[in-house]
């Protein structure tokens, strides 16, 4: 009976640690949506620390040391109580922390031996303690003070299109909700303002650029040829001031750099309004209400939907 009951703990906890290891590889990969919430310690990302832990708490349970897997599960328990703390702290949730504290949380629950609790203890008290000298976090946008706004379209319904160039969930969305709207936009249904989000850092001088081509040429179609271009150099990790214009011009992109500090207000705003957290996010707001989509799949479907 004894044997029997290792063997499933075993197998639940390598199971576990396999799901955890997933989860965070998606959330590196930036599956479905991407947050702007962040933590690191000692400098070192949490996406990696959170593999490079699971991968540890695998290699345990493999070779049946279960004692060692108890205390390593139970820091972890502590510190996933201070992150979750942390993030309703800052009113932000990530749905793939909490899915990877949720293995945590579950694979010391199947590894708990009441004989230890005193150890388990000692352990969840050191991963608290641990987090809370040694994490850094950040729930903001990295914006310093290049915000970017820009609206189309005169219909009754407005439409704030958050996104961001490194965002694989937003370069995939792209064309298919370009479509929808220009057609919404064509009808007159719809205003609609492409809000550039800041997830990743270089983000601020592509944002800078978008304003730079929109102040050349303020035309719905400028606009999208400048999203095309930008999304297109992301995609070639173009990086550095004199790099993405070099690349811009290249593509036939008229552009006119000027101060954009002073937008940065009213850009800040909308994004404390919507409390955008990820991208993409469309935030649709009608006569019926608002309505706030995530994630490309839900976006295409809400701009669907709406009246032709």
């Amino acid at each position: 009976m004894k044997k029997l009951l290792s063997r499933k703990r075993r197998f639940l906890t390598i199971l576990l640690a396999l799901i955890g290891i997933a989860v965070t590889v998606a959330y590196a990969l930036c599956l479905g949506a991407c947050s702007y919430l962040k933590g690191d310690i000692l400098g070192i990302d949490l996406k990696y620390l959170g593999i490079f832990y699971m991968a540890v708490v695998l290699l345990l349970a493999w070779f049946r040391k279960p004692v060692l897997s108890l205390l390593l599960l139970a820091f972890g328990a502590g510190g996933e109580i201070f992150l979750v703390g942390y993030q309703i702290h800052t009113g932000i949730f990530c749905p793939y922390c909490l899915a990877f504290g949720a293995t945590i949380l579950l694979a010391f629950a199947v590894n708990f031996e009441r004989t230890r609790k005193a150890l388990a203890a000692l352990a969840a008290a050191a991963g608290l303690l641990f987090f809370l000298l040694f994490f850094s976090g950040s729930a903001t946008p990295v914006y310093a003070a290049e915000p970017v706004l820009s609206a189309f379209g005169t219909g009754p319904v407005e439409v704030r299109l958050y996104t961001d160039y490194f965002c694989a969930p937003c370069a995939a969305e792209e064309a298919e909700v370009i479509s929808l709207v220009t057609e919404l936009i064509d009808k007159s249904r719809v205003r609609v303002l492409f809000i550039d989000t800041p997830v990743h850092p270089e983000t601020v001088l592509y944002a800078d650029y978008f304003l730079a081509a929109l102040n050349a040429r303020k035309d719905f179609r400028q606009a999208v040829a400048a999203r095309g271009a930008l999304f297109e150099a992301a995609g070639q990790k173009i990086k550095g001031k004199e790099a993405l214009e070099a690349f811009l011009k290249a593509k036939g992109l008229d552009i006119r750099p000027f101060n954009t500090a002073p937008l940065f207000k009213t850009f800040a705003n909308y994004l404390k309004e919507d409390k955008i957290n990820a991208t993409p996010t469309c935030v649709i707001i009608g006569p019926t209400g608002k309505s706030i989509l995530v994630g490309q799949d839900k976006i295409a479907k809400g701009l669907r939907g709406l009246p032709r």
